[in-house]
């Protein structure tokens, strides 16, 4: 039985530990940390009500744990074989440093290039001795093997658009989003530079660029560059010599059309994306701090979500130019008891089927890996898949129905 430490319990962490446990039918144990009892206890209340469910032994604890405390966070991942941290981006950095110290495979959905690229240092410096898997959630995460498993099929990529978005179903504000996600970390990937290919070569751009519109399935979206979602494909995708002089790589983020413009004038016409703003005469502090705080204050949490995944790659197969597209539309479903958000649950099956396939030998022991060196068919073979696939169809799996 594999140990698995959660560190943190929030809107996704909660539903990280229940998924583990449900989709490993007893092959897991799983300690979640939290500072917040709040947290702990509505996370608490998920777990009990699976334990009651389900036809195998569930097996967790809850525990308070200050993250800021590192020799606190040490002392926690002692015994574990696993750590999945779901802590918001601003708080990963040393995670993953104790966590191969302590000889514990590390996992994370984190957005933040800067921050993945600090987890793959130790790898560059030989010092891994454990599995570093950093960005396995959706995007980036899922998105990158969906994306793969379509662009390996051509012998060159010109043009290949990955396409993300946790969107809710019954909009109303101006801003037509509402929080379906870490807001520190949404307004981190609207501010920072993002890792695109432009005509070969591979530059940063900066985010809130690149607005698109389309549709699919009659419903209109835009898109636009945000920060992270393209994880190592490019690099990945260079070192396969698919790419030409001409190729165009990019991530995008969906939203409802008007979007963009608005998150513009908030972040870049009034200020409030420069990190670490002189305060004013009054004391006052316009920065992306304010902007968390703001959104937080004002847009409402919904359960009610989509998520809407969509790649689009142009390229060469056997010297004629073809176009392939992939498309998936998650919406929030009903499992174990209660109402799991889209964003919660492809987010959780991302990171639970990377966990799961190394705890079964499917992905190398140590070292970095990269999302696109599992393949989508592997990943659909996991229990989790099917939080892509057919969501409501994980609950009869997992009763072994």
């Amino acid at each position: 039985m594999s140990k698995v430490l959660v560190l943190g319990a929030g809107k996704v962490g909660k539903s990280v530990a229940e998924l583990i446990l449900a989709g490993g039918r007893g092959a897991y144990t799983v300690t979640l940390a939290d500072r917040d009892e709040g947290t702990l206890a509505e996370a608490r209340a998920n777990l009990d009500r699976l334990k009651s469910r389900a036809p195998f032994k569930v097996e967790y604890a809850a525990r308070t744990l200050d993250v800021s405390d590192q020799a606190a966070v040490r002392r926690c991942l002692q015994g574990h074989d696993y750590v999945i941290c779901m802590l918001p981006f601003n708080f990963v950095a040393g995670i993953a440093e104790a966590a191969n110290d302590a000889g514990v495979h590390y996992f994370d959905v984190t957005e933040d290039v800067e921050t993945t690229d600090r987890v793959r240092q130790i790898d560059r410096q030989g010092r891994a001795k454990v599995a570093l898997v950093p960005q396995c959630g959706l995007a980036p995460g899922y998105i990158a093997i969906a994306a793969y498993d379509v662009a390996r099929t051509f012998d060159v990529v010109q043009d290949l658009t990955l396409r993300v978005g946790a969107l809710p179903q019954f909009p109303t504000n101006a801003l037509r989003y509402n929080v379906t996600w870490s807001t520190a970390g949404v307004v981190n990937e609207y501010c920072e530079p993002c890792n695109v290919m432009l005509d070969g070569q591979m530059v940063k751009v900066p985010a809130l660029e690149g607005l698109e519109t389309f549709s699919l399935e009659g419903v209109e979206y835009e898109a636009f560059y945000t920060s992270g979602g393209v994880g190592t494909l490019i690099e990945t995708l260079t070192g396969d010599r698919k790419t030409a002089p001409d190729s165009r790589i990019a991530y995008k983020t969906i939203r409802y059309p008007g979007h963009c413009a608005l998150m513009k004038f908030l972040l870049q016409d009034l200020r409030l994306g420069v990190e670490h703003a002189a305060p004013t005469r009054s004391g006052t502090k316009f920065d992306r701090s304010l902007a968390v705080d703001m959104l937080e204050n004002a847009i409402p949490r919904t359960l009610q979500d989509t998520v809407v995944i969509f790649v689009n790659c142009i390229g060469l197969r056997h010297g004629r130019r073809e176009q392939a597209s992939f498309m998936r539309a998650v919406r929030a479903v009903e499992l174990f008891g209660r109402v799991w958000p889209a964003i919660e649950l492809t987010t959780a099956a991302g990171v639970c089927a990377m966990v799961d396939l190394h705890r079964l030998g499917k992905i190398r022991k140590t070292g970095f890996i990269r999302q696109e060196e599992v393949s989508l068919a592997e990943f659909n073979q996991t229990v989790f898949g099917l939080g892509y696939e057919n969501p409501p169809a994980i609950e009869r799996q997992v009763a072994g129905r």
